[in-house]
């Protein structure tokens, strides 16, 4: 007999912060978390050790697109748009958090960047990271920083390519095994906190499967007064599976680390096609 679901609990968000337009919708996303969740939010911008050693190579020189001109580059330089990149971030996060009147804090650590998020994440509830990259293939991709924690992130992460939809329904991908119940504990308490509608994923290779599914679901959400749509899916595909999320215009992704139907690579693939925001459980 599998081990009943524990509460999903956020007491403390830690936030990823840089210069792009990615890590400012994680910050918007983490910040909406932080208020409904009445939880912390911690920012953190790391200052890229690698950048600041190719700076001091002789050859270094930035590129502007779309002219193509150069000028050099050098370690002072790049330390002082550093910090001056690390400001813009604190001045964005404090907006944010205290116009939501949340804590915040925030700090600046020097080092190689999933190294250093990683290890602060380790004592925060929840990772969230900018998706970054970009793929004429499909929409957006993850970028190295976003596919690292990914797998590696030790609690619940949270990646955000777009600033999360207003009024869109929280989704959850279930196939009936422990770690879907899991993952259906946290989209249960989101439902509640952001009073929002779910929408539960069935993944089932028939429909006696899938009325199993839907019998399980529902005896798991009885006890918290919640009520599901159900989509079935009879397919493992992430390609089909993001289809079907997306077809829901928005909205927030939970999913399992891991399931009994659906491979570790395919979770993996079905982060990457999805534009919403993910939220990978434990």
């Amino acid at each position: 007999m599998s081990e009943p679901a524990t509460e999903f609990v956020v007491r403390r968000i830690l936030v990823a912060l840089d210069a792009s337009t990615q890590s400012l919708a994680a910050l918007e996303t983490a910040v909406a978390l932080a208020v409904e969740m009445g939880a912390e939010l911690e920012g953190l911008f790391v200052e890229d050790i690698n950048l600041v050693r190719v700076a001091a190579l002789p050859v270094a020189r930035r590129i502007f697109y779309p002219s193509g001109t150069e000028e050099p580059l050098d370690t002072a330089r790049m330390e002082h748009e550093l910090k001056v990149q690390a400001r813009r971030a604190q001045r964005s996060l404090a907006l944010m958090a205290e116009r939501s009147g949340i804590r915040w804090s925030f700090r600046v650590v020097r080092g190689k960047v999933s190294v250093e998020i990683l290890a602060a994440a380790s004592g925060s509830d929840l990772l969230t990271v900018g998706g970054s990259g970009w793929s004429l293939a499909r929409k957006m991709q993850l970028g190295s920083t976003a596919r690292n924690a990914a797998i590696n992130a030790p609690k619940a992460l949270l990646l955000v390519k777009q600033p999360l939809a207003a009024n869109r329904p929280v989704m959850v991908v279930f196939d009936g095994s422990p770690p879907a119940e899991q993952a259906l504990q946290a989209a249960t308490r989101l439902v509640r906190d952001f009073r929002s509608r779910l929408t539960v994923f069935l993944v089932a290779d028939s429909s006696r499967n899938t009325q199993a599914l839907e019998r399980q679901v529902g005896h798991l959400l009885k006890a918290k007064g919640v009520q599901a749509r159900f989509r079935p899916v009879h397919t493992t595909d992430a390609l089909h599976l993001a289809d079907a999320v997306e077809s829901e215009a928005g909205g927030l992704l939970v999913l399992a680390r891991h399931y009994e139907r659906l491979s570790e690579k395919a979770i993996q693939h079905l982060v990457r096609l999805v534009s919403n925001p993910v939220l990978l459980v434990r």
